[in-house]
Parts: C-alpha cells; structure tokens; sequence
C-alpha cells in the first residue's frame, strides 16, 4: 500500500478508535475528515489527507478515502454495512504535529454530534451550496467534484465556524504557491 493510502487508512482509523466501541458510522467518518481537511487547509495551507473532494446528496467527502473506506483493510479495520469497525491501533508516524492537532481539535468540537447534525451542518459550507440546487432540482445527481477555492469561502454564518480571516487568506497563499511548485516539478 503506498504512503497517501496508508495516510488515508490511519485517518480512518484515528475517528474510528475514539468512537464509542471502536466503531463509526462512515457518514459521520467522512464528515470529520472533510472538516479536518478544511480546518488544516484554512489553518496551514495544506490538505491533511491531499484527497480530491466530491460533493454528494449528504454532504463533502474525500473520494479516494470514501472508496478506502468501503471494503475492510486486513487486520486494520472491518466494514459492516457503513459501519466501520477498527481491529488495529493507530499509527501517528503518517502525520505531522498540525495533523494530530486539527484531528483532536474535530473530534473536540464535533465528536459528539450525530451523523445526521453534521450532514446538515455540512449544507451550510460553499463546497456543498455551489450543488445544491442540482442536487434540489435532479434527485438522480450523484457527485459533483468540488473546486477547493470553495475551502477558503466562509460558510453561512448559522455554521459557526470559527477559521481567522488574516490566517486563512495567507493559507490560501501558501497554498497557491505550493501547487504552482507542483506543477514545475512534474
């Protein structure tokens, strides 16, 4: 399994094992990854889980890490159904001190909300609003990829989501500026 898979693994395990009887719903699941991402990204300028974004009918989640998250990982995790069962410690090794901080800092502050809460708190973000009325107008509409610009937009102000305006804008630079790097090297 390469590196970014393993990253992606052990995301999923860290939500899992703070979750009551090592398990998660994989709604809930994909809501925490999608706020630590967007947390870490307004905070540092860069994605914890460097996955591409889809909005769906229940909200933003990372599409590789979503697929991962579908079929059991040998002697890691067990999926039943959208339930996710860890059955291996988590690993730290694969993230750095700002990603163990976001991911405590969404558990901390969204840990105890249900899936469904955090579904439609989801709702309120531009990622997700930018689809809505294709989701509103064509119930067959299954994903639309998101433009990450939208992780730097400020959601509805009933969302409550506390991000420094001053911090985010220089994220966003650093963020830009990263990618260009990027795009030279390859």
């Amino acid at each position: 399994m390469k590196f970014l898979q393993q990253k992606q693994v052990q995301a999923i395990l860290f939500f899992t094992l703070k979750s009551p009887d090592n398990k998660i719903n994989r709604l809930k699941l994909m809501k925490f990854l999608w706020l630590a991402d967007r947390i870490h990204l307004n905070q540092y300028g860069r994605m914890i889980l460097q996955d591409d974004y889809c909005a769906l009918p229940h909200g933003p989640v990372p599409s590789r890490t979503m697929d991962i998250s579908k079929e059991s990982v040998e002697n890691v995790f067990s999926v039943h159904n959208y339930t996710i069962e860890a059955e291996d410690q988590f690993n730290p090794r694969f993230f750095s001190k700002s990603d163990l901080e976001v991911f405590e800092e969404v558990w901390n502050r969204f840990g105890s909300m249900s899936d469904i809460v955090l579904r439609d708190y989801s709702h309120l973000f531009p990622e997700w609003k930018r689809f809505e009325n294709e989701f509103k107008n064509n119930p067959r509409s299954k994903s639309y990829w998101i433009k990450i610009d939208d992780f730097f937009k400020k959601p509805l102000a009933e969302a409550n989501f506390k991000i420094d305006p001053e911090r985010s804008k220089l994220s966003q630079s650093v963020y830009y500026e990263n990618n260009k790097i990027q795009e030279i090297l390859q």
